[in-house]
This record gives C-alpha cells, structure tokens and sequence, in this order.
C-alpha cells in the first residue's frame, strides 16, 4: 500500500491576515518503509497533512492518491463514555461484521493489547494509559489498509510510553498495515519509525527525508545510534525554525 502527494497546495483563511500556507507544491510518498514518522514542532502541518492524506480535509490544488479509507488514532482517546470497552472497540464494525463477528474480532484485538480483563469496563473506569490503549484496538479492529496516528502518546509518561510504543509495534506485525505517525518528539519519531520525514515551513517542504535501518535495541532512548540520529534531527528542527 502506498500513498503519493504530488504538488499539493493547502493554507488556512485567517479573518485578520488571509490565507496561511501550509503546504505549497507539497509532494511525497510513503509506503516503501513501515511504519513512517512525521516530525515537526506545534503548527508545521503535521496533523493537517495527516488529515489531508486521510480524506478530512481536500486540498486547494495538487493530488493525493490512497487507499480510499483508514483507521485513526488520536491524541486523546475518543471513547464513548456511555459503552462499554469492548462495545467502543466494535463500533466501527459492527454494521459490516454483524454482532457476533464484530465481538470475536474485538475481544482477539483486546487480547492483543492486553485490556480483555477490561472488556466490559467503561472508559471512565480506566486510566488514561488504557484509554489510549483501547483507541489503539479500536484503529486495529477496523480492517484498513493504513493507520494514521496523530501524536497518540503525547499524554502519557515516557515508560507508559515507550511500552504503548513497543505495543503498536507488535500489533502491526499481528495486524500489517501501513502506518504513519506524526510526533514532535525525536525520540518517538526514532522508536517508531523506518522511515523519518521533519516538516519544514511552506516554502522549506520536507527537510530531512531518511530510512532508519536500526535494530530493536539501537532504537532504546538510551543507546548511542538512538542519540546520533536525535542529533541531527533537533540540528534539522532548528534549521527549520531559523529560515
């Protein structure tokens, strides 16, 4: 599966100052290297160019070519308070898979990351840690062809974390798809990803585009090829703030 952005173009209306470019003859395309973080500090497009990839937002000119339809994870978990865990997990396939299928595929999925004990939990009952765990088995239940992640973890205390990361990980090696993350943070951006895009500003485009061919244990925050590669990526955000 693979997703390709040529020449897009895409801005904001602002009342007092007019359009605000976003993206202006924007391209890229994923799909090669699996997963892909997008990286860029608060109001480069990161999530804007998720949504646009997605098909919740169209853009002003350009193309962009994918799948037809994904699943979505959040910033903040999104779960209906008034259902229960497994109930908020079969939501989106339930019309699709009928009831009986729907809760087998839900109760496999929270198997997978480990919240079937709280299968009839509400979410109110659960911490935030598994909030976001059960929005996580949600995107995964759904059976599309790609994953978008819009900073899912950016609540979360670093080992909470770094094992939700390990856990995303797993269910894509159970459950492949293509998946793209954006972050703002280096480290989640090199645990993650095997292929690493930093957002420049309109007229910089991608500013540092690389595969990341790292072992499992090389990515661990501590490790030197882990702080090598954050090096140069804090070098290519402040890069992108100084133009």
């Amino acid at each position: 599966m693979k997703i390709g952005i040529t020449n897009l173009c895409f801005g904001f209306n602002e009342q007092r100052f007019g359009e605000k470019l976003i993206f202006d003859r924007f391209s890229l395309e994923v799909g090669d290297e699996n997963p892909v973080s997008i990286l860029g500090p608060s109001g480069c497009g990161k999530t804007t160019l998720l949504r646009l990839m997605a098909g919740l937002l169209k853009p002003r000119s350009g193309e962009i070519k994918g799948p037809g339809n994904s699943s979505f994870v959040f910033q903040e978990p999104r779960l209906l308070p008034w259902l229960t865990v497994l109930e908020n997990v079969i939501l989106p396939i339930k019309k699709t898979m009928g009831r009986e299928g729907a809760e087998k595929r839900g109760q496999y999925i929270l198997e997978l990351v480990s919240l079937d004990h709280k299968a009839a939990a509400y979410p109110g009952e659960l911490s935030g840690g598994q909030q976001q765990r059960a929005s996580i088995a949600r995107a995964f239940a759904y059976p599309a062809p790609v994953l978008f992640m819009d900073e899912p973890f950016q609540s979360l205390d670093i080992p909470l974390r770094i094992e939700l990361m390990a856990m995303t990980l797993s269910l894509l090696t159970e459950e492949q798809r293509l998946c793209i993350v954006v972050t703002h943070d280096p480290r989640e951006a090199i645990y993650l990803g095997r292929r690493i895009i930093v957002l420049g500003n309109a007229s910089q485009g991608i500013i540092f585009d690389e595969p990341v061919d790292m072992a499992p244990e090389e990515r661990a925050y501590t490790s030197p090829g882990h702080s090598h590669l954050e090096a140069r990526l804090l070098k290519a955000l402040e890069s992108r703030n100084n133009a």
